[in-house]
């Protein structure tokens, strides 16, 4: 499957946490967000998925695309 790229939706985060600006789809782990810093979140504190230190490669196992932490209010 190919890796294409759209806008991201209100509630979607970049693996770092962050809101992301765009989401990639077609990759092995499913729909990823990005917010356009390559970073990968160092300085802003634990990961925000499981907690722990921010994992040096890749993302972590515990990511999510829309978590509940980061829906917009209705």
């Amino acid at each position: 499957m190919a890796i294409r790229e759209r806008a991201a939706h209100p509630g979607e985060v970049c693996t770092c946490g962050r809101p992301a600006l765009v989401v990639h789809t077609g990759t092995k782990w499913g729909p990823i967000g990005w917010c356009g810093l390559n970073d990968g979140g160092n300085l802003s504190g634990p990961c925000p998925f499981c907690g722990g230190p921010r994992h040096d490669l890749g993302r972590c196992p515990h990511y999510e695309l829309r978590p509940d932490w980061a829906q917009p209010p209705k």
